[in-house]
């Protein structure tokens, strides 16, 4: 079987296929990866090949300059949670697709494979699949109504693209994977086939300071690169401050070198190191502090740690509505209580000598393990390619 692996432009969009893709891989299937020049980095550290089509995606670098020169930003991000922008979402929605489709066509033509396995947002899976006779298998990346509440909305806006090749519309998948959690899955999202969520969040060396320092508890902070990109300093500085007032508390937060100097000076307890993959150290955590991400929550779950959510985003804030609806953690919703440090710091407190947090938690944790291996899931695929 050959399995063509596509994803939209974000490298932390591509790393919750690859755990499929390893073991696609590892059963003796062929797996290549079609994707813009933003995933190159990232398939090589997943030890995949990679096809570049397309144009690189500068959207971080053009709203930062959007932001610096004062103009409003059509991206929509917030802590709030609020209604999306539709209409700047079609648009780029429709500049991508054109962007990608006719290379992402030929590659199908030419390597030919049985089934297409792609990320929710990689829409021009779906017109390649169609084109080309392929099945096509979208895989989610965890709390997710999105895909299934507004379909409507991405199959309005990409109506003209699908006409111009011969399809009466967009297409929906022949099959939805979710690593999702059964009891934290969106009440909307549609019925999907379970996998096990297995941690794909990069390589590395174990640091020589992930093992937690003897009568301390540790929090976890991670927000995100692109987080920290777009929304500049503010919520991740009031963060570190407000945990930093924690007595018997160490806080190690992920933060490039590059945004250190907006953070300020902070507490002798925080430590700041380099973009490290989580799973090598959340072992010695206590908590987890993060911006809503898939990944980053459902690593915490993984390792029943509880968790405080920072949304950054209509779909984040999804994340964030689960998380404190099933009592497995807690959130901070709005852009003051987010840059409020001792709004941070009672929260965190909470998570911490609150037992229930944590055996909520224990139970979803049990959910993940109960799932199908990709292991599993891969026999499935090569069923649909038949």
């Amino acid at each position: 079987m050959r399995v063509l692996v596509m994803a939209s432009p974000v490298p932390t969009h591509l790393l919750p296929l690859l755990p499929i893709a390893w073991a696609a891989r590892a059963a003796g299937h062929d797996v290549l990866v079609a994707g813009q020049p933003d995933l190159v980095e990232a398939a090589r550290g997943g030890g995949l090949s990679i096809a570049v089509v397309g144009h690189e995606q500068r959207e971080i670098e053009e709203r930062r300059q959007r932001r610096a020169l004062g103009q409003a930003d059509p991206g929509g991000d917030g802590g709030a949670r609020r209604e999306p922008p539709w209409k700047s979402l079609a648009d780029r929605w429709r500049a991508r697709v054109e962007d990608v489709l006719p290379d992402l066509l030929r590659i199908a033509e030419r390597w030919r494979p049985d089934v297409v396995l792609a990320d929710p947002l990689e829409y021009a899976s779906l017109i390649v699949g169609a084109v080309r006779g392929i099945p096509v298998v979208h895989h989610r990346w965890g709390v997710d109504s999105f895909t299934s509440r507004d379909f409507d909305r991405i199959q309005e806006a990409l109506a003209g693209i699908c006409q111009a090749h011969g399809l009466p519309g967009l297409p929906t998948p022949d099959l939805v994977l979710d690593p999702c959690p059964p009891s934290l899955q969106h009440p909307d999202a549609a019925p999907a086939r379970p996998v096990r969520f297995v941690p794909s969040n990069g390589v590395g060396l174990r640091p020589d300071w992930a093992p937690k320092p003897a009568g301390t508890r540790r929090i976890c902070v991670s927000l995100g690169l692109r987080t920290l990109a777009l929304e500049g300093p503010a919520v991740i500085a009031a963060a570190l401050r407000g945990l930093g007032s924690l007595p018997g508390v160490q806080t190690v937060a992920t933060v490039p070198a590059e945004h250190r100097a907006g953070l300020g000076e902070l507490p002798a307890s925080v430590r700041l190191v380099d973009p490290t993959p989580l799973d090598l150290f959340l072992d010695g955590c206590d908590a987890v502090v993060h911006h809503g991400g898939s990944g980053t929550g459902l690593a915490a779950i993984a390792r029943g740690l509880p968790q405080l959510v920072l949304p950054q985003t209509p779909w984040t804030a999804e994340h964030a509505e689960r998380v404190t609806a099933l009592g497995i953690g807690l959130s901070l919703p709005t852009d003051e209580r987010q840059r409020d440090p001792h709004a941070v710091a009672h929260a965190a407190a909470r998570l911490l000598d609150d037992p229930t947090f944590r055996t909520a938690t224990a139970h979803l944790r049990t959910e993940i393990a109960a799932m199908p291996t990709p292991a599993d899931v891969v026999t499935t695929l090569a069923a649909l390619a038949g």
